[in-house]
Formats: structure tokens, C-alpha cells, sequence
């Protein structure tokens, strides 16, 4: 009885073969190679694989570039944002109307003196009046008694409906300054007032004190 080993197959035919033979004796393939399915099926696989990283690559790339763009974009933003605020407050400061109002001139004179209230001899006196407001006046004195000469700032603001305050600085001896609440006079403005009463003085005694 004759005993034989274990048997190949061919996965070809399916030809039984002997154990070590090495091509099909039916069909002649080579019973060590491997199936045509066997070498497509792993191609796919590998396929598959690599359209895998593929696709897992791109999304990274995307993703990168996507974050890289956002964080870039607020700094942008905010440097528009800080120019259009400028823009406004230069517009803002270019329209805001000046309250400032310019005192116009409403009187000018001068006098002389033989003696002034401090014994100087004979003087010389000259204003200029400048109004800013029915109830507000500014006049500017130079009072000249020989080699002395005194400039002279007044203020007459009226302090309440019966009288005014008047401010001389310095006084007409050039030292310290002169201050008075007086009344109006029955003058209903410090203009009134002005006319009436302060610039008489001014032609009979000259200084403010």
C-alpha cells in the first residue's frame, strides 16, 4: 500500500498536487504564488489607506490655515475700528462751536490833574472801556504823574439787581488792589451805570483809587 504526504491544491484549478510540487500538474500555475483576488484585495486595502491619510492630511491643512486666518482677523479689525473713532473726534473737535466772546470797545479818554489822591503832582489819566455784556466792562488805565506810570486793570460786573462790584489792580500808587460793592444808582445795567456815574468820575478825578 503506497503512502502519500500531505497534498497542495491549486488555487487555480483546485488540481490536487503533490506536497512538493512546484507548478500545477493540470494547469501548470505555480502553486507558490499568490491568487490574482488575493493581490487585488490587498491592493484595495492599501488603496483605501492612503486615500485615508489623503483626506486626513488636507482637513489638517485646512484647518491650520483656517485658525491662522481668525486670529489674524480681530487685529485687523480693531485697527479700522480705532481709526473711524479718531476720524469722529477730529470731525467733533473741528465743529464745536467757541463760546468765547470778544469784548468791543465802547469808550476812550483822558484827563490831567494838577495833585492825584497819593500827592504826585501833576498827572495824566487815559482809559480804554471794553464791554463784554450789558452787566460786565473792562476798562484798561495808564495814569502818569512824572517819572511814574501805573497800569491799571477795572472790573465792573454787576452783583446783584441793586449794585456792582468794582476791581482795581493795582491801584494808582502801584502797590496792592482796590475792591468796592457799590450801588447802582438806580441804573438797571452796569452800562447804565458805566455812563451815568463811573466815567464822570474818571474826567474829574482821574485813577481809580
Amino acid at each position: 500500500m503506497e503512502l502519500r504526504g500531505a497534498s497542495v491544491y491549486c488555487k487555480n484549478c483546485g488540481h490536487e498536487n503533490d506536497e512538493d510540487a512546484t507548478f500545477c500538474e493540470n494547469c501548470g500555475a505555480n502553486l507558490g504564488s499568490t491568487s490574482p483576488q488575493e493581490t487585488s484585495a490587498g491592493m484595495s486595502r492599501i488603496n483605501k489607506i492612503l486615500i485615508v491619510a489623503v483626506i486626513v492630511l488636507v482637513l489638517g491643512v485646512g484647518l491650520t490655515v483656517g485658525l491662522l486666518l481668525t486670529s489674524k482677523s480681530p487685529a485687523s479689525n480693531t485697527t479700522v475700528n480705532n481709526t473711524s473713532v479718531n476720524v469722529t473726534e477730529s470731525e467733533n473737535t473741528l465743529n464745536t462751536p467757541t463760546d468765547t466772546i470778544e469784548p468791543k470797545l465802547i469808550d476812550s479818554g483822558s484827563m490831567s490833574g494838577s495833585n492825584a489822591k497819593y500827592q504826585d503832582g501833576p498827572f495824566t489819566y487815559e482809559w480804554k472801556t471794553y464791554q463784554v455784556d450789558d452787566n460786565d466792562l473792562l476798562m484798561y488805565g495808564t495814569y502818569v504823574a512824572g517819572s511814574k506810570t501805573v497800569k491799571q486793570t477795572i472790573t465792573l460786573k454787576k452783583w446783584d439787581e441793586d449794585y456792582v462790584e468794582i476791581t482795581a489792580e493795582p491801584k494808582s500808587s502801584g502797590k496792592s488792589s482796590w475792591y468796592t460793592v457799590t450801588t447802582l444808582q438806580d441804573y438797571s445795567t452796569v452800562v447804565d451805570y458805566y455812563w451815568g456815574v463811573f466815567r464822570p468820575a474818571r474826567e474829574q478825578i482821574g485813577p481809580v483809587s
